[in-house]
């Protein structure tokens, strides 16, 4: 016989039927490795004519793996895992045909990788999966077993191949899947135990940092990538892998400097793995180096053209292709090249129509343009489509994103059935349209159906309803007595109905500072566009007053919270952070000058500075005093005959070099376009 097919299973009724159905016919025999199943595992694998090999389970992968080579009785082997199945296009003829006429004894196959739902959520890599039974391969390692080949000698050595065209895909890597059958957790055991033999194992070390980013517990994991990275050494095959899932988890900490730093020993040694110029590209963005991650992007680009990153990386989804546009898209917006920031991430959704980073990015550079919101719907469903319930659902929280809510509605409606999420960003587009109550509504029926949901989710949508209902000058205890408000809310909804006492409750809280729970909810009023119950919030809690003008200007109000600024001028001496936004404002209403003096306020009290607004109070000033520069220049700009050397135009093109480089380094507040629709709304037209 030709090629069996061997696949490892225990408990796999899920996933099981669907992998065996991708290969029927294609092989001469099926053979299904149980290490323990009580379900109907056994059962299905007998359904489709599998020789069942029963092998007890012992805290051993490559030992079970091993089992079923021991009962090959085909030349070939092709070995599964029970979550993954061949992607179509396979055929009997085909595949025979290859392994007669091969001239090696192994073949690679390309794995593609879900590990969440989203368009660039997936990971496509090649491995060993085909290979000869009878020239001595043999899986090595408890956990994250690997093929070898052992000589005559006892020497082993890692197995490689050409690439066979088989391609499979797998879902285990899913957090449902994960937490279904308590992956994660069983991994992190053998890891561990393995670990306390050879603890400085780097191999062992690295997939536990891995492990613990699926359990969620970033700062752990990069305690164990750090150990891994130190001691692993430069030609072993996992280490650019460790490299990107290093950095991944420094970022996810907010650890930028040390990722930047990380990337930037190694960009150079994976100048064609897209993955690393990526996030060296990321990581330059979040420290404003645009130029530099410029590059980067277009480092990435460059090394994903060349299309054969995946046989020897782990390479990401658009690594190399519409992820590292949108980044470059990012990069040149920040450079104020509005028009080629436009391009970019038309391009990139192009590429891949349901990357809602390409799509968000795009709107917003369209409607920053100038376009109406009917004109970028309909650029949206050109590219997108308008056929399935989720690329509806889509579209509308993109165009929700930038404040277009009368073009968004009619495709949440259309929609169909919505997540818990989806339904808490259509109730904010219709709150952003005025019909508070259907919001309320929609509200309300997600978080019944959601009660049982994760914790925080459902704690959102019923802050958003109760919002809802104080707008609609409704109390929640009265409205809705049987839901499980939580004590916060309840006492909040107390203080707006006046009830004494209701400060204390709020004490209740583990948070345990009744000014928090207001803020919170004050700050997502703002970010909802409920102007009005902001007001109210405001006023439950005297200390909130002081930070209301500058909440009002990180939502968009910058209009009222101008207004309310000059006030406190007049009355006290204003916060640096508060300087800083009236400084930005008058900034950008070229008052160079009063902007200037306004950050060099802020700068002289440095004491009270955090170090993020002592760099924005710094770059504020700068970028004033270069603009200052270029308005004294401009009027000699026509005298260069006259005064000889170039001069001024030199100057002129080095100060506006310098003031681009300025203003890409992030200074100014990133408003979205949903909150650039706020900024003429004033107090005043609060009730209206």
């Amino acid at each position: 016989m030709l090629l069996g097919i061997h696949v490892l299973a225990c408990n796999e009724e899920d996933v099981l039927d669907r992998c065996l159905r991708s290969v029927e016919g294609l092989a001469d025999e099926l053979v299904v490795t149980d290490t323990g199943s009580t379900d109907r595992t056994l059962e299905l694998a007998k359904s489709y004519g599998a020789r069942v090999v029963q092998h007890a389970w012992t805290d051993d992968f490559a030992a079970a793996r091993n089992a079923g080579l021991d009962a090959a009785r085909t030349v070939w082997v092709l070995v599964l895992d029970a979550d993954e199945h061949i992607a179509a296009g396979a055929t009997r003829l085909k595949l025979r045909e290859l392994l007669r006429q091969a001239d090696g004894d192994a073949f690679r196959v390309a794995i593609q990788s879900r590990y969440g739902s989203g368009e660039s959520e997936s990971l496509r890599h090649e491995a060993v999966r085909l290979f000869r039974a009878d020239c001595g391969f043999r899986y090595t390692g408890v956990i994250h077993e690997q093929l070898v080949r052992r000589s005559v000698s006892g020497t082993i050595a890692g197995v490689d191949g050409r690439q066979c065209g088989l391609a499979l895909l797998h879902d285990g890597y899913l957090p449902e899947a994960i937490a279904r059958k308590g992956k994660a957790q069983r991994n992190l055991r053998l890891i561990e135990k393995t670990l306390r033999l050879t603890p400085d194992d780097p191999f062992h070390l690295y997939n536990k940092g891995v492990t613990l980013c699926q359990l969620n517990k970033p700062k752990d994991a990069c305690a164990a990538f750090a150990l891994a990275y130190l001691f692993a050494p430069s030609e072993v095959p996992y280490r650019p892998t460790l490299v990107r899932d290093y950095a991944k988890a420094l970022l996810a900490r907010d650890r930028a400097d040390e990722a930047a730093a990380l990337l930037h020993r190694e960009v150079d040694r994976y100048g064609d793995y897209p993955d690393v110029q990526l996030l060296y590209g990321d990581s330059l963005m979040r420290q404003h180096r645009v130029m530099e991650a410029r590059s980067a992007y277009e480092a990435a680009l460059e090394a994903g053209a060349a299309g054969s990153a995946a046989a020897r990386y782990v390479v990401e989804a658009g690594a190399g292709s519409y992820r590292a546009r949108c980044g470059l898209a990012a990069a040149e917006a920040a450079l104020g090249r509005a028009d080629s920031a436009q391009r970019l991430f038309e391009a990139a959704a192009g590429e891949a129509p349901r990357y809602v980073d390409a799509l968000a990015g795009w709107a917003e550079q369209l409607q920053a343009a100038g376009k109406s919101d009917e004109a970028i719907r309909a650029a949206m469903a050109s590219c997108v489509g308008l056929e399935a319930p989720e690329l509806l659902a889509l579209q509308a929280r993109v165009l929700g994103g930038i404040g277009a809510y009368a073009a968004a509605l009619p495709l949440w409606r259309e929609a169909g059935p919505l997540t818990p999420e989806e339904a808490r960003a259509y109730a904010a587009c219709l709150i952003g349209a005025g019909l508070v109550r259907e919001a309320r509504a929609v509200l309300m029926a997600a978080w019944a159906a959601g009660w049982s949901a994760a914790e925080e989710l459902a704690a959102e949508l019923s802050m958003d309803a109760a919002l809802c209902s104080w707008s609609l000058g409704e109390l929640v205890e009265v409205r809705e007595p049987s839901c499980p408000w939580s004590p916060a809310l309840l006492a909040v909804d107390r203080l707006l109905a006046g009830v004494e006492g209701a400060t204390a409750e709020l004490l209740i809280e583990p948070m345990a500072d009744p000014s928090a729970a207001v803020q919170q909810l004050l700050g997502r009023a703002l970010e909802l566009g409920l102007l009005p119950l902001a007001g109210r919030l405001k006023e439950l809690d005297a200390s909130l007053g002081e930070r209301y003008a500058y909440a009002l200007y990180k939502n968009g109000y910058t209009h009222a919270a101008a207004g309310l600024l000059l006030q406190a001028m007049e009355q006290r001496q204003l916060a640096p952070e508060e300087l800083c936004c009236l400084g930005e404002l008058l900034y950008g209403k070229r008052l160079y000058g009063e902007a200037l003096a306004l950050f060099e306020r802020a700068i002289a009290g440095a004491a009270d500075l955090s170090a993020e607004l002592a760099v924005t109070a710094r770059l504020g000033a700068a970028a004033c005093s270069l603009s200052l520069a270029m308005e004294a220049l401009l009027p000699w700009a026509g005298a260069q005959h006259t005064l000889g050397g170039g001069w001024p135009n030199a100057d002129l093109e080095h100060v506006q070099s310098a003031l681009i480089r300025v203003h890409a380094a992030g200074w100014r507040t990133p408003f979205t376009g949903a909150q650039r629709r706020r900024a003429n709304v004033l107090e005043a037209q609060e009730e209206s």
